[in-house]
């Protein structure tokens, strides 16, 4: 088995898989406001047993690098499990991004992710749609990752709309028409209808400037929630970022890359 965990701006997630790769367990934690020391962080994730056997190795992406050490450490427990900690390096993608640095590791997971999902992707021009605390394309042209666009996810855009509007907390409930009759119709149609529109219409202009059709690829928090949104055809899996990590942290364990 194999544990692997995404750090990420607003969620913790960490997941439990077979040999096989499939996700027996996940657990989503929020991401904590400071650092935490390692007894803090095992108090914070409180996960059950069967995530603390002994020869669990565990693969970590992280986009929040204060935290990461702490968390490395608490994982790592007494037993001193080995810690797969991936860079840039690690997923066999070339970054053509501007500075490579400053692309996201979650954005890589996720792009490797859909190559291990679905492989019919492989050699393809593809894009990723992450509907999650952010809404994130990232585009994979063969094995080069271009680049692609991020915007406010439909969660914070509820609640931001929310708190200025005074409406208190507004229920995620999917928009039967475009045409909001209701603040509530309204405000569903506006942030989520609006936000699955604006992908498709950004995709599209991706593929002209490309001179090439894309397939898209949904993952993320919402993914299955807007799908039946979506006009065009696509792929969907919620945990294509787990997904890439434990295949990449599995070939770095086959190479002795894991660092104890």
């Amino acid at each position: 088995m194999m544990i692997t965990v995404k750090l990420g701006v607003s969620r913790v997630s960490v997941a439990l898989h077979d040999a096989s790769g499939r996700i027996r367990s996940l657990l989503v934690r929020k991401t904590p406001r400071k650092a935490l020391s390692p007894a803090e962080w095992k108090n914070h994730l409180a996960l059950p047993p069967v995530f603390w056997e002994k020869d669990c190795p565990v693969g970590i992406v992280s986009v929040v690098p204060a935290f990461t050490a702490g968390l490395e450490k608490a994982l790592s427990g007494p037993e001193k499990r080995r810690i797969v900690l991936l860079d840039r390096s690690s997923w066999g993608l070339k970054i053509l991004y501007t500075p490579p640095s400053s692309l996201g590791l979650d954005r890589l997971a996720a792009s490797r992710g859909a190559m291990e999902r679905f492989p019919d992707l492989e050699g393809r021009t593809y894009v990723v749609a992450d509907f999650g605390t952010h809404t994130v394309l990232t585009v994979v042209d063969g094995r080069s990752v271009l680049g692609g666009s991020i915007a406010l996810g439909i969660g914070p855009q509820l609640e931001t709309i929310s708190q200025r509007l005074v409406l208190g907390k507004v229920p995620l409930t999917f928009p039967k028409k475009p045409l909001g009759e209701t603040t509530l119709e309204s405000l569903t149609s506006g942030v989520i209808l609006g936000t699955v529109r604006g992908v498709e219409g950004l995709v599209g202009e991706m593929e002209e400037s490309l001179g090439k059709r894309m397939m898209l690829v949904l993952t993320g928090g919402f993914a299955r929630y807007v799908r039946p949104l979506i006009q065009r055809e696509c792929y969907v899996d919620r945990h294509l970022i787990h997904r890439g990590t434990w295949r990449v942290a599995q070939e770095a364990g086959q190479k002795d890359k894991g660092r104890v």
